[in-house]
């Protein structure tokens, strides 16, 4: 008989169990291999992307960096491409007056916006003036705000985000002699006043002797904690002039442009505006005649934080002017609201520093006064400016200006 073989077949239950260490030693492999892949991957497609991620940010971040425009003060104004609306209506006021017109010839103004773009149209009526002075006129301010515009039926011109076109309603008026190159200026002032603030006080001792000593009014605005923000104050209330506080405040580029020690800031506590406010008249000795905002684009677009100020200021003087760092301010307003007396800045003088520069923004104000009688101007205590104060507030009283306290143009 055969005998049965028992190593040939086995029963279910006894086969051969699997190296379950081996497995999992297998599965460790496989684990780290798709890992170690991911990570190729992941850099290869991170690697093709870095240099369209570090374009956009830039792209991004590029056009924050912008040039105040002429007439609002070098704080941080953030619609500085080119000129605003305000220069534009300077411009067209002084070539009206430069033609015997004023601003009642402005028989339309309208303005649009389109595409992030200002589109601004004003309609004129010649009257009797010739047109082609009053073109040319026109031409020759909007050239001398560094825009050339083009001259036909229409004056048109396009500086950064603003749009300008301006028509005119003609009329048969007799021949004028042609235009100068450049626009005359009116000699006809009796009776025009004008006002002086002079910020930025508090660096240099021989330059505030010098221009206190001239025998015109004017308003000087010390910033304190500079290095002789007090004895800069001595010396002009020596010399008969008026001190003001010349605040700092924040700017709507704030942190990158600092307004300084003694900054009033957008998420300060009330408390701690007023102790900061105190501390600030202390420095310039306890004190003052008035005060106006040094920067302050941004915290003077507050109605809250301004009144907070003008809370406080109200211990120290009743006299505010607003330096129109932005053209949003509500400055002006809380202060009238708090019951005090309240001035606005028209013009600043100084933007630049050559002395014909300075000279001739003297002069356009001068002009613009003729429209209301008055005008308040901001200058700075620079070489350059008080250079032109000296020399030209003498020519200005011989012409029949009025230079007065700025007191004296405020509103009651």
């Amino acid at each position: 008989m055969q005998q049965k073989n028992n190593n040939s077949i086995e029963p279910e239950n006894n086969k051969k169990k699997p190296d379950i260490k081996k497995l999992l030693i297998v599965g460790a492999f496989a684990v780290v291999a798709a890992i170690f892949a991911s990570m190729g991957i992941l850099h290869f497609l991170l690697k093709d992307d870095a240099p369209k991620t570090e374009k956009a940010a830039t792209e991004h971040t590029a056009p924050l960096h912008t040039k105040a425009p002429d007439d609002i003060a070098q704080d941080d104004n953030p619609n500085a491409s080119g000129l605003d609306r305000r220069a534009v209506m300077d411009a067209i006021a002084l070539s009206l007056f430069d033609n015997g017109l004023d601003n009642s010839s402005i028989k339309e103004s309208t303005e649009q916006e389109e595409n992030g773009t200002t589109n601004l149209h004003f309609i004129i009526d010649q009257g009797t003036a010739n047109l082609e002075n009053l073109k040319n006129s026109l031409s020759e301010r909007i050239k001398g705000m560094g825009t050339e515009p083009e001259v036909g039926k229409s004056v048109s011109f396009a500086s950064g985000k603003l749009s300008v076109i301006i028509d005119f309603i003609e009329r048969h008026a007799e021949p004028q002699k042609p235009a100068d190159k450049k626009p005359r200026v009116a000699r006809d002032y009796n009776g025009v006043k004008v006002a002086f603030v002079i910020d930025d006080c508090g660096y240099s001792i021989p330059l505030a002797e010098k221009l206190g000593k001239v025998k015109y009014p004017m308003a000087m605005a010390i910033i304190p904690y500079t290095p002789h923000s007090r004895e800069t104050a001595e010396v002009f209330r020596r010399l008969g002039k008026t001190v003001f506080l010349h605040q700092p405040m924040e700017p709507k580029a704030y942190p990158e442009k600092d307004p300084g020690k003694g900054a009033i800031l957008l998420n300060m506590p009330e408390s701690l505006v007023a102790i900061s406010l105190q501390k600030n008249v202390e420095d310039l000795g306890g004190k003052i005649d008035g005060f106006n905002n040094h920067m302050g684009s941004g915290l003077t677009e507050s109605r809250e934080k301004m009144s907070q100020v003008f809370d406080t200021m109200k211990k120290y003087t009743n006299f505010y002017v607003d330096s129109y760092t932005s053209p949003k301010t509500v400055a002006f307003d809380e202060c009238q609201k708090q019951g005090m007396v309240c001035a606005i800045n028209n013009k600043f003088i100084d933007n630049e520093s050559d002395p014909e520069y300075i000279r001739g923004k003297i002069m356009d104000g001068v002009n613009l006064a003729k429209a209301n009688g008055s005008i308040i101007m901001i200058g700075h205590l620079r070489d350059s400016t008080v250079e032109v104060l000296v020399k030209i507030l003498p020519e200005l009283e011989a012409m029949g200006v009025e230079v007065v306290p700025v007191k004296e143009l405020a509103v009651r």
